[in-house]
């Protein structure tokens, strides 16, 4: 670099001298014509200064253009100092100069402008910001060279070239990579650089399912932005939250890439299986029981997190997990290694599939992880026709990596194959590109050397890594994006803390207020009692990344604290210890108002570890009878990943609020709506089943049909509160808008006909408050003849949802489209057709009023929109 950085200053010596040379020989040619004859110097003098004026205007004007275009490139703060140290220092009569003279530097890629002193300071890296009175800093959009290929020395290679086609670069890069280190390549977490071409190391798998984790807080004590749990976010049936949140992430992610304080842009993240049974450990990172409402949170995360807004170059990319019919951890010793998940086509063509297809072909999303277990008899990391699934059927262009060392699985847990280099064999041939563990780096070469893989096998799942980082820009540090000028003081900045705190705002759903026992009065003396109240953990969800600067998780309110500082002018007593049943009842006596926390964020239901019931510990049913007995105003409020059924204290709470886990500011969210500053708006994203539902329902059976049934759509028991539960402080009404279509426009007989729904949502309450419209069709099983007589048929099925924000006596109007395709039924052998037949459709709001129409489809024979290839 250095001598590089020589070559480039001679050059530039030369040609100024070059240029002087030649501006002498212009001046004095109009002086020729005067040694021949003198009578006409007056005449030269004067087009010798003509022509001194025009080069001096033309000068002019090339340093103003050039001072320009150099003042576009910088993005500048004021009372900043960007980066650390500096390489060099010179003055600067403004910051604009200041950028021009960092731009002349090819070693600068960040300023600071002293305003006082006029000093301007040329920095080579972003780190270290701090805030300073009377600096003003900017950046040029170069990155450190550290992590981008294609710097100094290394820009000539072939790949580096941005006038070759793309494909014509990845495959001259992958000519490049030594076969004997492909396999370190190719994984998660360890694609360490390769220096004899400049390629810098790459971290694969930066798990952000609800904030950027694998990072540390920044120098200057700020930490990324963390989110409620995606079990809760879900509940608030807003998209926008969830793709401002992936927004958030992705910009995050690229702050931390461009201080060079994390080598990743790539995500492990969402998790969109949908929530098949309660006792699932990992059910708090699901978007809920619907494959639609799955769908519709991957596609918002993956629009906010990929697609920032320069459609150059991604912001960062998904990876969508975990591929597929993943939904058990370690149940009665069988764990998410060993487990053959057996599951109908039906059931996969229904429940298990759409979330993801939706996520890919209307989020765009380029990742997707396969998961730990078999299906049907075959591994998922090494089956190439669940592979072609993603890649022939719903045209997914983007990579895959297997779970943490799932690939290992296929010959140490599954005894699929009695080799790794089988196993090897399998995943690369299925289209696996990424291993997350040791058997690609440790049994790649070896499998190529047997000869149980062609290396144009390999060089296939090169190609499409490669090509993801490309698409981030990686491989043009010299090329302008609007991603390489965010700095990390967005990290955990404050517009993003808000949109976390109205995140969780948005979550709390209130299921039960008898006699308006919420909201309470502030002021009072208000009990919070229970299991959580006073532990910052127990809110905050899984796969948390950092959140204190100390590591720990102090600096996150607790709800007894939030109950505590918002109760103003009253006293706020704590029991959090479920053993003292005593001490709660005395502080029950002694209470206005009484918040009882049930929880189950202790009771071993997790990643790695599934639950055996639903039902709350009895330490802390005991504890809550307790209390409820005394007859206070209650409010119950359950804190919960997986669901909590509430048999035992349902009838006995006058008011029952669900918080899911609602993050960093999960207790401020909830003790506003508490005390009424927040109208809860929320709807269950599951169905809240009794606890007898484990005992009645095998939770090894996939069968999402098998009695009693799972899911609004096939539960046929009586729930304790349906999918869509949700009240409010105020109260709501759905009518027409102004009558529902007529039978000629309700009636379909053609794929490419659709229909228009419109309702008016009115707030006939006194205070303003959030209501959620839920639209379904239900099936009319007596007018489907063409279906199998054992097909089943779902209860009903959701197709959209709209949540508005109305103040008090307020009407807007909700528009649903219905086209033919979205009554699709699925076949027990997968496929998906559109039957003739009459269908209902419902616009509800979880609870009360509903308003029903009628759909008709008259086609002569059931139209086929997908044909399921069964492998098995």
């Amino acid at each position: 670099l250095i001598l590089y950085y020589f070559f480039c200053l001679l050059l530039h010596h030369l040609l100024v001298l070059l240029l002087i040379l030649l501006l002498a020989l212009l001046l004095l040619i109009p002086l020729l014509p005067t040694l021949l004859f003198p009578s006409l110097l007056l005449s030269s003098l004067f087009a010798m200064s003509v022509e001194l004026f025009g080069l001096f205007a033309c000068f002019c004007m090339l340093v103003m253009v050039n001072t320009n275009t150099n003042a576009q490139q910088c993005s500048e703060v004021e009372n900043m100092i960007v980066g650390e140290n500096y390489i060099n220092l010179t003055m600067a009569a403004s910051s604009g100069d200041c950028c021009s003279q960092c731009n002349s530097n090819p070693s600068c890629i960040a300023y600071t402008w002293d305003t006082s002193s006029h000093q301007c300071y040329f920095k080579d890296n972003l780190n270290g910001n701090k805030t300073q009175s009377d600096r003003i800093s900017g950046t040029n959009g170069r990155q450190p060279a550290g992590f981008y290929a294609c710097t100094g020395q290394y820009a000539t290679f072939p790949f580096c070239s941005t006038t070759l086609s793309l494909n014509t670069r990845i495959d001259d890069l992958i000519s490049r990579i030594p076969e004997e280190i492909i396999g370190q390549q190719q994984t998660a977490r360890e694609s360490n650089s390769i220096d004899s071409i400049g390629l810098p190391s790459y971290y694969w798998g930066t798990n952000a399912i609800h904030g950027v984790q694998n990072v540390g807080c920044l120098p200057d004590g700020q930490c990324p932005t963390s989110f409620p749990a995606p079990c809760g976010l879900a509940a608030a049936f807003n998209s926008s939250i969830i793709s401002n949140m992936g927004r958030i992430i992705g910009r995050e992610l690229r702050a931390y890439y461009n201080a060079m304080q994390h080598n990743s842009l790539d995500t492990w993240s969402p998790t969109i299986n949908p929530s098949r049974d309660p006792r699932w450990g990992r059910n708090v990172e699901s978007p809920g029981e619907d494959p639609y409402v799955c769908g519709k949170f991957g596609e918002a995360y993956s629009q906010g997190l990929q697609f920032g807004g320069d459609n150059t170059v991604y912001q960062s990319i998904v990876t969508l997990k975990h591929w597929v019919a993943y939904s058990l951890e370690n149940y009665n010793g069988i764990t998410r290694h060993t487990f053959d998940a057996n599951v109908s086509a039906y059931d996969l063509a229904d429940t298990y599939f759409p979330g993801f297809q939706r996520t890919l072909q209307d989020g765009g999303a380029l990742g997707v992880m396969c998961s730990y277990n078999m299906l049907n008899g075959k591994p998922t990391c090494g089956n190439p026709e669940l592979t072609a699934v993603l890649r022939e059927e719903w045209g997914f262009q983007g990579y895959i990596t297997s779970d943490s060392d799932s690939v290992a699985d296929i010959y140490e847990s599954h005894h699929y194959e009695p080799t790794p280099e089988l196993a090897v064999r399998d995943a690369i041939k299925a289209g696996c590109d990424i291993d997350s563990g040791s058997t690609y780096s440790t049994f790649l070469k070896p499998t190529l050397d047997q000869g149980l893989l062609n290396i144009s096998d390999v060089n296939t799942c090169q190609f499409r890594t490669y090509k993801m980082r490309f698409l981030l820009g990686l491989f043009d540090p010299s090329v302008p994006n609007m991603y390489k000028n965010i700095s990390t003081s967005e990290v955990g900045m404050s517009s993003s803390q808000f949109a976390s705190l109205d995140a969780a705002r948005k979550t709390m759903t209130l299921l039960k207020n008898n006699n308006n026992t919420l909201p309470f009065k502030i002021g009072k003396i208000v009990a919070v009692l229970g299991t959580s109240s006073n532990s910052s953990s127990d809110i905050l969800g899984n796969y948390v990344g950092p959140i204190c600067p100390d590591g720990s998780f102090n600096c996150v309110q607790t709800i007894f604290q939030g109950v505590h500082s918002m109760n103003n002018g009253g006293q706020t007593l704590l029991v959090d210890d479920t053993s003292k049943v005593s001490d709660a009842i005395a502080a029950t006596h002694l209470a206005d108002y009484v918040v009882l926390i049930a929880s189950n964020a202790k009771d071993g239901g997790g990643e790695g570890q599934d639950r055996y019931n639903i039902s709350l510990s009895e330490d802390q049913i005991v504890f809550a009878n307790a209390v409820l007995a005394l007859n206070k105003p209650t409010a119950l409020v359950t804190i919960n990943g997986g669901q909590i059924s509430l048999d035992h204290l349902i009838d006995t709470a006058p008011a029952i609020l669900e918080a899911f886990m609602p993050g960093v500011h999960g207790a401020r969210a909830l003790a506003e709506t508490l005390f009424g500053l927040n109208n809860p708006g929320g709807k269950l994203p599951v169905t809240m089943y009794p606890s007898s539902f484990v005992n009645e329902n095998d939770f090894l059976n996939m069968s999402m049909q098998a009695y009693p049934g799972r899911s609004y759509k096939y539960y046929t028991g009586k729930p304790l509160f349906p999918f869509g539960y949700g009240l409010s402080y105020t109260t709501f009404s759905l009518s027409w808008s102004p009558q529902p279509p007529s039978v000629k426009q309700k009636t379909f007989s053609s794929i490419n006909d659709a229909v228009n729904f419109t309702c008016i949502v009115t707030n006939t309450g006194s205070i303003l408050g959030d209501e959620v419209v839920l639209a379904f069709y239900k099936p009319n099983p007596n007018t489907i003849t063409s279906l199998l007589a054992d097909n089943p048929i779902p209860a009903k099925v959701l197709f959209g949802f709209h949540r508005v924000t109305l103040a008090s006596g307020n009407s807007t109007t909700v528009t649903f489209t219905l086209p033919a395709s979205t009554l699709s039924l699925v076949g027990v052998d997968g496929h998906k057709d559109v039957h003739a037949g009459t269908y209902d459709i419902i616009f509800s709001r979880g609870h009360g009023q509903e308003l029903v129409s009628q759909v008709f489809v008259e086609f002569d024979h059931p139209y086929r929109l997908s044909t399921f290839k069964k492998w098995w």
